[in-house]
């Protein structure tokens, strides 16, 4: 069997398979496998030593299982579900809005999505202290264009507090990486990294981020609805459940490529689509002088 890192160091007193994973009979072939990525093997198991197997990964703990089930444990079959470790659980929530647009109507639903996938959630207001108020995290939704203000926070990473920060530019929403130590990629690196992208056209990149200059801007009704509220948060609970985890990101499978760990990469979901791209971010080096 292939080796495939453990999803989670939390594994029930009696072996089971990873979450994902699926052991079963092909008529004429014997045993198969569906890894937790996906994949599918041939296993060596005749009729009784399965049973035997099968028997161990779905009855009570206390029992001696069979030896096969160790091979399942030495390739990172087993395993149980991941929750979220108490020592990163408590998470600050700010949720704002661009101006003209009313206070940002997100913090519902990601409250909601953090409390559901295991986090202590604190609603927070952005001129709050945000060392003081003792949390692990801190999420920032925003209903715009990301704000300049978000640099200033960008110091929180080296207090021991991660740093994520999400923000919405039409239709596309960007997610920003978890910034959670010292040389983990702010939002200075991932506007300066943007604007650099942006080659001749930073100027009006800027100047959009900005709101324009003079009178306001036109825009059309592109404000996230209730049901993309919760897919945004969602997406956002998720990606700080991963740091808080800790856990090597999954290699790449037949169905899904290989993710990039939280702290090192920027996400961009297209409301209309559905479709998310990923980007790699690395730091700005700091400029000699």
């Amino acid at each position: 069997m292939p080796s495939v890192p453990p999803e989670s160091a939390d594994t029930p007193d009696a072996p089971r398979l990873r979450p994902g994973a699926s052991l079963f009979r092909v008529d004429g072939q014997g045993a198969v496998l569906r890894a937790a990525d996906g994949e599918l093997f041939d296993v060596a198991l005749p009729g009784a030593a399965l049973d035997d197997v099968s028997r161990a990964l779905t009855g009570p703990a206390g029992a001696e299982p069979p030896r096969e089930v160790a091979a399942f444990a030495a390739a990172g079959h087993l395993g149980g579900r991941a929750r979220w470790p108490a020592d990163r659980r408590t998470v600050g929530l700010v949720c704002t809005a661009r101006p003209g647009l009313g206070p940002g109507g997100h913090a519902p639903a990601a409250a909601a999505a953090l409390t559901r996938a295991g986090a202590d959630v604190r609603t927070l207001d952005p001129g709050d202290d945000m060392v003081a108020a003792g949390i692990d995290a801190l999420c920032w939704i925003h209903d715009g264009p990301p704000p300049a203000a978000w640099t200033g926070f960008d110091a929180l990473a080296a207090k021991g507090i991660a740093w994520q920060r999400v923000s919405r530019e039409g239709r596309h929403v960007f997610f920003e990486p978890v910034a959670s130590a010292p040389g983990d990629p702010g939002h200075a690196d991932v506007r300066a990294r943007r604007l650099a992208a942006a080659g001749s056209g930073h100027e009006r990149l800027a100047a959009y981020w900005a709101g324009g200059t003079g009178s306001a801007p036109v825009e059309g009704d592109d404000r996230p609805d209730e049901s993309e509220q919760h897919l945004i948060s969602a997406i956002a609970a998720h990606d700080l459940r991963t740091w808080a985890l800790g856990t090597p990101p999954r290699a790449g499978g037949g169905l899904t490529p290989g993710a990039l760990p939280p702290q090192r990469r920027l996400r961009v979901l297209d409301l209309d689509t559905g479709a998310i791209s990923e980007h790699p971010v690395l730091p700005v080096p700091t400029a000699a002088p």
